[in-house]
């Protein structure tokens, strides 16, 4: 008999100043995903630095990371 463990680790990172927990190895593409956001008509920040849209899918999120999530708001 053969038995399948699995472990998902979270980590402790901060959203728009909220603490939240993530799994391992998630990306920000992913993060927008599980937080139900469409990435039109925003920007991410992460550690006081800007990741372009075309990088979501290339920054892995880690431990402790500060992200702040800011939507463009038309008006006038």
């Amino acid at each position: 008999m053969t038995i399948y463990y699995y472990s998902f680790i979270d980590m402790n990172i901060f959203i728009n100043q909220e603490k939240k927990f993530v799994e391992e190895n998630t990306n920000l593409n992913l993060l927008l995903k599980k937080l139900r956001i469409e990435d039109k008509y925003l920007a991410i920040e992460v550690n006081l630095e800007i990741i372009p849209k075309s990088k979501y899918s290339q920054y892995i999120i880690k431990e402790n990371d500060k992200i702040e999530i800011i939507r463009a708001v038309g008006g006038g």
